[in-house]
């Protein structure tokens, strides 16, 4: 019986991976661009997301667009 971890063996640290994908050569699996790219554009859609909640939360300003020479009442819910 040999006592060396073959590539294909599963890997002695208990990651369920094969030798090769996990502990082999330098370590642990690098990161690739792609998935650099990824998070980069995750990260902008959940903040673009949370200000829009937020400006939605707030308001905006509260009032609405009306016709020139109107203003919105906000008790009726409509321009006058």
């Amino acid at each position: 019986m040999s006592t060396t971890v073959g590539r294909n063996d599963p890997c002695p640290c208990g990651s369920g991976k094969k030798y090769k994908n996990c502990c082999q050569g330098a370590g642990r699996p690098t990161t690739t661009g792609t998935s650099k790219t990824t998070m980069y554009v995750l990260g902008a859609v959940v903040l673009l997301g949370l200000v829009l909640m937020t400006i939605s939360l707030v308001g905006g300003g509260g009032g609405r667009a009306c016709p020139p020479g109107q203003i919105w009442d906000a008790a009726h819910g409509h321009c006058h």
